[in-house]
């Protein structure tokens, strides 16, 4: 008769495979894998008093095996949290960072300061990827008309089972397009264009954690030779498909923030705002079309 395994076993064994694999935070990722076996919240695992069995320990195993092999622990339970919203990843998007959370709340914020309540507005989330900015922007602001644009169709299905799975299937539009090409209106305009483009340099890549480099899509990383590709055409293309109160939101990476500013300055868009993260790196960057050129040096 096997022997009965107990939480605490378990989590040592896996913790101590996780960490000889290199893996960062290893007993937290070994106590997720647990609690997603066992159908409960990490949490829960210190009062859970079911017994574990055989087939659960099994099922733990193959997934430490996969999570000692760099798979990222996201792809491995299939999901992750993002702004309120249970969002599913999948090899053909980017899994969704706590740091793009900001861009989100930047992007409420601004709305609520600019707009009289329940004014509607245009919204496309330039590169959605799984959808999770658009479908957090569509929860959060009722009376927003919000687009999704992708390059890859893999991951605009992706973000349409997210919108299904949030009830959110009839407030976002999804355009199959690389940048604008794809737009079948002219006129097509929009007040708030968002993004959190590829970014990476292309040399830099390689450098990155296995979990990112290998499972994350390049398309939704590589930002080419100094990471700013999609900067530069956002600067001198969104021009032509905002509004005259038209913003723009962007995350970019470290020590890419003043770099884009003087990009967007010199196609007379002008920095509103910039957003630290939670290690204080300049990540989000607001800019917008002023009526007066008095652009000023960038932002700090």
């Amino acid at each position: 008769m096997p022997e009965q395994r107990t939480i605490r076993s378990l989590i040592h064994e896996a913790t101590r495979t996780l960490s000889k694999s290199g893996v960062d935070s290893a007993e937290l990722n070994a106590r997720l894998l647990l609690a997603h076996v066992l159908g409960v919240e990490e949490w829960q695992l210190g009062v859970y008093r079911k017994k574990i069995s055989e087939q659960q320990a099994n099922q733990l195993g193959g997934l430490i095996q996969k999570r000692s092999q760099r798979i990222p622990l996201q792809h491995l339970v299939g999901s992750v949290g993002f702004y309120g919203l249970d969002v599913q990843v999948s090899p053909s998007a980017l899994i969704p960072r706590p740091e793009t959370e900001l861009l989100v709340e930047t992007v409420i914020k601004t709305i609520h300061s600019q707009q009289k309540q329940n004014e509607p507005v245009k919204l496309l989330d330039m590169a959605t990827g799984t959808g999770c900015i658009a479908l957090a922007l569509a929860k959060e602001l009722p009376m927003a008309q919000v687009w999704g644009l992708d390059i890859s169709e893999a991951a605009l299905t992706l973000a349409r089972n997210n919108a299904s799975n949030s009830g959110l299937e009839k407030r976002v539009t999804w355009i199959h397009s690389d940048m604008w090409s794809g737009i079948k209106d002219p006129q097509q305009q929009w007040d708030y264009i968002i993004s959190n483009p590829p970014y990476i340099p292309s040399h830099e890549i390689r450098e990155l954690e296995p979990e990112v480099r290998d499972h994350d899509p390049k398309l939704a990383l590589d930002g080419g030779q100094d990471g700013l590709d999609i900067y530069r055409i956002l600067a001198h293309q969104a021009g032509r498909w905002t509004t005259q109160r038209g913003f723009i939101f962007l995350e970019c990476g470290k020590d890419q923030a003043q770099a884009i500013q003087i990009l967007f300055k010199s196609a007379s868009w002008f920095a509103d705002q910039v957003v630290r993260d939670y290690n204080n790196v300049q990540r989000i960057l607001v800019f917008r079309r002023a009526t007066t050129p008095n652009p000023g040096d960038p932002v700090q």
